[in-house]
């Protein structure tokens, strides 16, 4: 590979206004790999709202020590293999299992090549187009796991709050393959029909219905087996009363921002949990080979179509801002994506 530089979407500032942070740099030096690492040529990236969070802060005195290049996932091709690798070959198509670790040194996915070690690397299978591939980490690892954490038995109840996202739509395949069903928590009623056909089971639509009623009418008054919430605030309260005793739910949002409202009762009483989750968390937890037993699952279910990624518009490098935008204007919708 020729090329020594390439072009970088950097963040130079925190302010509140994330578009306005961004800066595409044309002459970013390309890192050449260590012993064990491969440079990757990325291809495509999505615009996920980890990344917005990433480019913004509303403390007026918050600094950067230096630009960074944000970007959590994506796919790209194997350019250049480093010494002492042998488990690709260049034209690979990859993703990473841990991209946050370049992300959180400043070395994210939002530019053309990006340094990984070669263990980290997945190989994506012929069968799954790039822009899938792309999203293949952050939403579907998430919802997968959320999942397998809760563990609720075939024909018993989960529910889920922001049911509309894409997050949510994945979550719902998968319980539906599994032969879970599902309650689906959305603000607009207009997305229950949507929902429904992607195989839903209840939606309840908190701009017309009663949420604790209609779990307890939908349940026989027994409750949830688990729940997964990514509002807060007071809405992870409510989701811990329609809990049957024992049940958990899973934090991994904050849509209504960065406190809770639980009562204490059910938790004393009845051992009803909140627990939080990450991805960042949960797949090393697995250790090496469970992570890769668990996202070879999930490259199974890109395959058989139970997870069918929600794609959008395509942005090129230079219209990064752009993208930020449009994904800050429907944050349920499709998934923007970052091409070049």
């Amino acid at each position: 590979m020729a090329t020594r530089t390439q072009k970088a979407v950097q963040v130079v500032q925190l302010t509140a206004d994330p578009e306005e942070n961004l800066r595409l740099v044309h002459d970013a030096p390309v890192a050449i790999p260590e012993e064990g690492k491969v440079l990757v040529n990325m291809l495509v990236r999505p615009v996920n709202p980890v990344d917005i969070y990433g480019l913004m802060s509303h403390d007026p005195d918050a600094k950067l020590d230096r630009p960074k290049v944000p970007g959590y996932e994506g796919v790209g091709k194997v350019a250049v293999l480093g010494p002492g690798t042998s488990g690709f070959a260049v034209g690979d198509r990859v993703v990473s299992m841990s991209p946050w670790l370049s992300t959180y040194a400043g070395q994210g996915t939002w530019q053309q090549f990006v340094v990984f070690p070669e263990a980290d690397l997945l190989k994506v299978p012929d069968g799954v187009s790039d822009s899938d591939a792309a999203q293949f980490l952050i939403n579907p690892a998430t919802a997968l796991g959320l999942f397998k954490t809760l563990a609720v038995p075939k024909g018993e109840w989960l529910l889920q709050t922001a049911a509309g996202s894409v997050l949510g739509r994945l979550m719902i395949a998968i319980a539906k393959r599994a032969g879970v069903k599902t309650i689906n928590v959305v603000r607009r009623s207009e997305q229950a029909a949507e929902l429904l056909k992607l195989g839903a089971d209840v939606v309840i639509g908190t701009d017309e219905e009663d949420m604790a009623e209609r779990v307890k009418d939908v349940t026989g008054g027994k409750g949830v087996y688990g729940a997964t919430d990514a509002v807060a605030g007071k809405t992870t309260g409510e989701i811990v009363s329609l809990l049957r005793p024992h049940g958990t739910v899973l934090l991994y949002g904050a849509l209504a921002g960065w406190d809770i409202t639980v009562p204490v009762g059910p938790l004393l009483m009845e051992r009803r949990r909140v627990e939080g989750f990450g991805l960042f968390d949960w797949l090393p937890s697995l250790g090496p080979e469970g992570a890769r037993a668990a996202l070879d699952e999930l490259w199974s279910l890109f395959l058989d179509g139970t997870i069918k990624p929600y794609s959008g518009e395509s942005y090129p490098l230079e219209k990064a801002a752009e993208a930020v935008k449009a994904s800050l204007q429907d944050a349920r919708g499709p998934k923007i994506l970052l091409v070049g």
